[in-house]
Order: C-alpha cells, then sequence, then structure tokens
C-alpha cells in the first residue's frame, strides 16, 4: 500500500486530499501544529498521525504540502532532507511566488515536485468538472498515478508555469476577494445588520452576501497571502479601482454620464457574451439561488 503524508492534514484542504487519497487505497499519515484537532480527526477518519513533519514524510511515497502559504516556504526546507528519493512532492499554495524559488532549487536537488492549485475548495462533493492547474510537472510514473486519479473522477488537468498561475489567481482569486472585503467594508459603515438587510433584500443581494460569508471563514493569513504575496494582484487591484473610479466619476455628470454609462454596460455585455454559457446565466443564477435556500 502506498504511503501518503500530508503536511497540514487537519485543516480543510489538507483533510480532504487525506480523505481523497484513503479512499483511493492510500495508507494516510498527517502531520499538522494543531495537534488536538489532528488526533481526533486521525482517530475519526483512521489516519495516522505524527507531530513531527519531519518523522511522517521519511517512508512515504507521496507528500502533500498543504499549509497556509505563509509558512509552506519553511516546511518545504525542513522536510527536504527526511524526503526519500523515489517520493513525489506535491505543492499546494495558491500563490506561486512566495514558493517559487524554494521548489525550483528542490527540483535542482532531484526532489521530484510536482506543484498545483486546485480550483476548488475542500466543500466540493464530486471532482466533474473541476480544474487543477499544474507546474514544475515531472515525467514521473508517481506523477501520473495521482494526477490520473483526478482525471477519472472528471477533473480537468490544465498544465501552466508559474506566471501564468499567478496572473490566474489575480484575477480569479485575489479580484473577488478584493470585491469582497469592499462590500462588507461599505456594509459595516451602515447601520443595519446582515439579518436586516437579509430579510429586506432581494437574491441578488442575498447570493452576494453568502460569496462574502464564505470568504470571511477562509484562514485570514492566507486571504492576506491572496492580496499581498503576488505582485501581479497588485496590478490587477490598481486597475480595479482606477475602473471604478472612472465609472463612478460618470454617476455625478447628468446625461453626459448616463451616456458613458451606456456605453461602458454594452462594452461589458460585448466582452461577456463571449462566454457561450452566458445567455443561460439567468437560469442558472435562479438553480445557485434554489439549491443555497436563499429563495
Amino acid at each position: 500500500m502506498v504511503v501518503a503524508t500530508i503536511i497540514g492534514g487537519a485543516g480543510r484542504m489538507g483533510s480532504w486530499f487525506a480523505s481523497f487519497l484513503k479512499k483511493n487505497g492510500y495508507r494516510i499519515i498527517i502531520s499538522d501544529n494543531n495537534t488536538q484537532l489532528a488526533r481526533k480527526l486521525a482517530r475519526k477518519k483512521q489516519f495516522k498521525f505524527l507531530e513531527d513533519p519531519k518523522l511522517a514524510v521519511q517512508y512515504a511515497q507521496l507528500v502533500i504540502v498543504a499549509t497556509p502559504t505563509e509558512v509552506t516556504k519553511s516546511i518545504l526546507k525542513r522536510i527536504e532532507p527526511h524526503l526519500s528519493r523515489s517520493c513525489l512532492l506535491v505543492e499546494i499554495s495558491s500563490i506561486k511566488e512566495p514558493v517559487r524559488a524554494t521548489l525550483q532549487d528542490m527540483k535542482r536537488r532531484g526532489i521530484t515536485v510536482l506543484s498545483i492549485h486546485p480550483m476548488f475548495g475542500p466543500g466540493i462533493k464530486n471532482l466533474a468538472g473541476k480544474t487543477i492547474i499544474t507546474t514544475l510537472l515531472p515525467r514521473h510514473t508517481n506523477t501520473r498515478k495521482f494526477l490520473s486519479l483526478f482525471r477519472r473522477e472528471g477533473a480537468r488537468i490544465i498544465r501552466s508555469d508559474f506566471d501564468q498561475v499567478d496572473k490566474y489567481a489575480s484575477i480569479t482569486l485575489a479580484l473577488p476577494h478584493f470585491m469582497n472585503i469592499a462590500l462588507v467594508n461599505a456594509l459595516r459603515t451602515c447601520r443595519f445588520g446582515p439579518n436586516q438587510l437579509k430579510a429586506v433584500a432581494g437574491t441578488t443581494f442575498r447570493l452576494q452576501l453568502l460569496i462574502a460569508e464564505v470568504l470571511y471563514q477562509e484562514n485570514f493569513g492566507n486571504e492576506a497571502s491572496i492580496l499581498m504575496d503576488n505582485e501581479k494582484a497588485l496590478q490587477m487591484l490598481k486597475a480595479f479601482v482606477k475602473h471604478n473610479n472612472r465609472t463612478l466619476s460618470m454617476l455625478g455628470r447628468g446625461r453626459k454620464g448616463k451616456q458613458s454609462l451606456l456605453q461602458d454596460l454594452k462594452k461589458g455585455r460585448d466582452y461577456l457574451v463571449k462566454d457561450p454559457m452566458f445567455h443561460g446565466a439567468y437560469g442558472r443564477f435562479n438553480a445557485a439561488v434554489e439549491a443555497s435556500s436563499l429563495h
């Protein structure tokens, strides 16, 4: 039986990977600095728990590092001397810039490294239609075996590079997260609580508030890293604020401002209509509302 060690295995993504691999026949070892939670999870799921990550990785054929981005670099350096040469090391940070040099150095020293960005969270019911972006894709039997587990269940594997992954993250993570921080900050300045607003709001607001509430349950260190540790995110967010200010300036310019706003909306629709699913958006929106019990 193949031994898989998950560093950060008591966290939400770490425990998801541990459960997924156990289901696929792996023997699971978890290591986590939250020892109380890790021991409880290990008893419940029949994992083995080892507090010291150096011991946890020694005999593993697969090691997944699923720790907050701000500590991943130090964890990688700590466990490297204890990895077996036949081991596949998988790193899953959302932002690659903080760990890029470390991973490349490990690869040069002969460690088989696969860096991935799972474009889904730990609450998913199945992998059908989900995406995993890969970088540093090694030609190794363990790599093919590992990725085939996801392909078998319908996941898409997209190969990319570090720069492109962080560019994607600046748009698909940093931008919506920043938008929701701005939304919550604006709501905090009004005199209404969330329940009061939900009672009088339509489905658009309630669905948006639901998204914000989910984001605010994430690890705040990871949230800060998504926004601050990716140079491309700062560029994207500055452009976002610039366009927002431009739109805001239209609102106080009477008829001329209205014409500018209408032109802007048309340009936005011209962009969105490139999505083949654009015209079915309203139906999908209603389905999401029904599924989330917001109606």
